[in-house]
């Protein structure tokens, strides 16, 4: 009789120990979101089910911090910190009160995730910063309740949700569907082109020092169509390959910054803001529209604005300050 309750007794804290190894977001429990004030809350967009969300719509529902681990395609598991909107008010927002079980989230480089799971959730967010960083260009759809990190999507600009699983009838996930000529959202068409460009030898600055193919050869290569109006009100199409500019940036070693200039060969100069700079739709362009440079320069595109002039061409160097 005392062996069996001694082997009773283990197995109730082999049971008990099972519970505890899940984190509450790990296991769909709204207590794992705690509700968090003070924090700044950027310009962002998103298209859900075809209509438009922003900071604006979102200023009266409540921030919330969610612990989440997930593990990612190689094995290895992290921890990351995100404050962000509940997805249900997200949606109740945008006017779709129904009870949702599949969603699909875009990003502004086009990759999608689909999740089905408890969008309902307080852990499920359209998170504005990552272990205290903000989001540069759009936020991040992260399902906290996710264990896998592919589920978690950067630069989301799109959603879709539905009763059932599937995209739903009649309802379009294309945020540069919006009208206008960059969308309602200001979201020119970019494209992920890593691995199918690859640049001849080229040299700029950074705050005075050599930038090559080398420095720049682990980052992302994009192709971003877009329309500009002329000094004579005349609309211009083109599309830049190149390099996000803040990325560019960072692998200078610089993140910091409240404005960045282009300087070109001339010595002209054109002055970024420190949003514009950090748009992950603002681009150093190796090439347009396929051809280099004139006499091996560059161009520093901030692709979500209108005027040609915002734009600076025969760009020699770089300078964040």
């Amino acid at each position: 009789m005392k062996k069996f309750v001694s082997l009773l007794l283990v197995a109730m804290l082999v049971l008990a120990l099972c519970a505890c190894g899940n984190t509450p977001a790990e296991n769909g429990d709204d207590s794992a979101a705690k509700e968090v004030k003070g924090v700044t809350v950027p310009e962002f967009a998103v298209m859900v089910n075809g209509v438009k969300v922003d900071q604006n719509m979102m200023a009266e529902y409540p921030l919330y911090e969610v612990k989440a681990t997930s593990t990612n395609s190689a094995g290895t598991e992290s921890t990351v910190t995100y404050v962000g909107f509940a997805m249900k008010d997200v949606l109740t927002a945008a006017g779709l009160t129904e009870s949702y079980v599949w969603l699909e989230a875009t990003a502004d480089d086009g990759y999608a995730v689909t999740f089905e799971g408890d969008i309902a959730a307080n852990t499920t967010l359209l998170a504005i910063t990552k272990d205290g960083e903000q989001f540069k260009g759009a936020p991040w759809f992260a399902p906290c309740t996710s264990e896998t990190t592919g589920d978690y999507l950067k630069g989301c600009v799109g959603i879709l949700v539905n009763t059932e699983a599937g995209a739903p009838e009649g309802v379009s996930n294309d945020v540069n569907a919006a009208g206008g000529d960059k969308g309602e959202l200001g979201t020119p068409d970019k494209q992920d082109k890593t691995d199918k460009v690859k640049f001849d030898a080229f040299s700029f600055k950074v705050n005075g020092k050599e930038v090559t193919n080398d420095t720049l050869k682990d980052l992302h290569i994009y192709k971003v169509a877009v329309t500009t109006e002329n000094s004579k009100g005349e609309k211009v199409e083109a599309k830049y390959t190149g390099y996000v500019l803040a990325d560019v940036l960072k692998a200078c070693g610089i993140e910091n910054y409240t404005t960045v200039k282009a300087v070109a060969n001339d010595g002209y100069e054109n002055v970024l803001t420190a949003e514009q700079a950090a748009s992950e739709f603002t681009v150093v362009a190796i090439e347009k529209d396929k051809e280099l440079g004139e006499d091996g320069t560059v161009w520093v595109a901030p692709c979500t604005e209108t005027s040609a002039k915002s734009y600076a061409k025969l760009v020699v160097e770089i300078v964040a300050e």
